[in-house]
C-alpha cells in the first residue's frame, strides 16, 4: 500500500465505545477534519435528551434511521441519505436514533 496523507486505514483506528450507546472509529486528518464511522444505539425509553451540538457535519447513512432536532424543525434520514449541517449556534442540533435499530453512518466533522 502506498503511504499517503489522504489514506486512513480503518484497521489502525479501532471501533471504540464513546458512550454506552455510541461506538466510534475516528481518523483525524492533517486538514482539520475528523473522519468517523459511528454506530448509535437507540436511547432507552424515557432517557433524557442529549446536549446541543454546534459542530458542523456531513453525514452518509449506511443503515438504520437517525433523527436530528434543530431549533426550527426535525429531520429523519435513512440508508443512502446524506445530510450537511453547517457549524455554528444557528445550526445547533441534537441527534437521536429514529426506530428500534442501531444506526450506522459515516461523517466528517469540522469547525
Amino acid at each position: 500500500m502506498t503511504d499517503s496523507p489522504y489514506l486512513f486505514s480503518a484497521a489502525e483506528h479501532p471501533l471504540q465505545d464513546a458512550t454506552d450507546r455510541l461506538k466510534v472509529r475516528e481518523a483525524v486528518s492533517g486538514f482539520g477534519i475528523a473522519l468517523r464511522y459511528q454506530e448509535r444505539a437507540p436511547d432507552p425509553i424515557g432517557a433524557p435528551e442529549g446536549d446541543w451540538c454546534e459542530t458542523g457535519h456531513s453525514i452518509f447513512i449506511l443503515s438504520g434511521r437517525i433523527r436530528y432536532r434543530f431549533d426550527t424543525h426535525t429531520v429523519e434520514a435513512g440508508p443512502g441519505d446524506m445530510l450537511h449541517i453547517p457549524a455554528g449556534p444557528e445550526h445547533r442540533h441534537k441527534p437521536s436514533v429514529a426506530g428500534p435499530d442501531v444506526v450506522r453512518y459515516v461523517l466528517t466533522e469540522f469547525e
